[in-house]
């Protein structure tokens, strides 16, 4: 029995392809049918969840429709403007690009954090052997309890519950808090900082630039965004620049009022560009903000990496410690 997988669920190569793919088919000449027909022939582990896409085409629903359950919030608005104002074929190349650039960025933090949690895995390790395996034995020569006294699991105790509590008070206060607020805050971090100010203006100035391509003008990008009572990063952005608009401000002033997005942006707006022209530059910047994310990427891993192994070098010395001085204690004790 096979599962029925969304697209959420995909591989993310596996989203950069059919999005890629399903862009070049429809460029090519080929309907939104024929285009699904020949990905069901062509990639096999995608035919469950193609499988419904035909049958909601055939049921008379557009392509936004039939992948709204199956793709984010903001995929799925991109190509509901696509197929009401633009060219349906290029957003969905465009939207495969996007994801293959984030997809590269996502591997780079991945292999850097898999070292540290390997070796967090067994220094973990290490301390329950010493709790349930080493410190038992040496008790039992020694026949008292001095390395391990009767308090020491009281207070791990109470200071796990202490970790827990803070650890979870710490993630309802984050829970509650915003979207506009959380990036207010998550741009005043050190180091962090800078990288969520290039995300956030990387994401703005690349779907401003898709949309634009279309032949949407700003404000109605805003308003069709701010439509949307989905409680995510762009929706509330759009409400708010909406609030902004509607107050008589202009984009540009909204912009250098917000220290989640880099000033720079709102050069592109001053000059007053038409919409084709202005998406033109935008999807330019959009391209160097990447890159500059990258480059931010790199040396916050090569900040991370040292500190990580410290920290992880302090705590195996820490370790052999409370291994090698209850031993020679024992060993002095029973030569007494």
């Amino acid at each position: 029995m096979q599962l029925i997988k969304s697209l959420s669920r995909f591989k993310k190569q596996d989203q950069v392809l059919f999005f890629q793919e399903l862009g070049e088919l429809l460029g090519s000449g080929y309907s939104i049918a024929q285009s699904i027909d020949i990905l069901v022939s062509a990639h096999q582990n995608w035919q469950s969840i193609l499988h419904q896409v035909q049958n909601g085409l055939e049921n008379g629903q557009t392509l936004h429709d039939t992948l709204t359950q199956y793709v984010s919030a903001g995929i799925a608005l991109q190509l509901k403007l696509a197929h009401q104002h633009g060219d349906v074929s290029a957003t969905l190349i465009r939207i495969g690009e996007s994801l293959a650039k984030f997809q590269q960025q996502q591997s780079k933090v991945a292999q850097v954090m898999r070292y540290p949690i390997i070796l967090i895995g067994i220094l973990t390790l290490m301390l329950l052997g010493l709790k349930y395996f080493l410190y038992p034995m040496l008790n039992q020569w020694r026949e008292t309890s001095e390395i391990t006294p009767h308090y020491s699991s009281f207070m791990f105790f109470c200071i796990g519950l202490i970790i827990i509590t803070l650890a979870l008070l710490s993630f309802l206060y984050w829970h509650r808090l915003l979207p506009l607020q959380k990036l207010n805050y998550l741009s005043t971090l050190p180091f962090l900082g800078s990288m969520v100010r290039t995300i956030v203006t990387y994401q703005i100035s690349q779907q401003l630039s898709m949309l634009m391509f279309s032949g949407l003008t700003l404000p109605e990008i805003v308003d069709e965004i701010a439509k949307h009572h989905r409680r995510s990063y762009a929706v509330s952005i759009a409400q708010d620049i909406k609030k902004h608009l509607k107050n008589g401000e202009d984009v540009e002033r909204y912009i250098l009022s917000k220290q989640f997005i880099n000033k720079s942006l709102a050069g592109y707006f001053i000059r007053g560009h038409q919409p084709k022209i202005l998406a033109q530059y935008l999807d330019y910047y959009a391209k160097t903000q990447f890159r500059l994310l990258m480059q931010q990427t790199d040396r916050f891993i090569g900040t991370l990496q040292p500190v990580f192994f410290g920290i992880i070098g302090i705590a195996i010395v820490g370790l052999y410690m409370s291994m090698l001085l209850p031993m020679y204690q024992t060993i002095g004790g029973l030569y007494q």
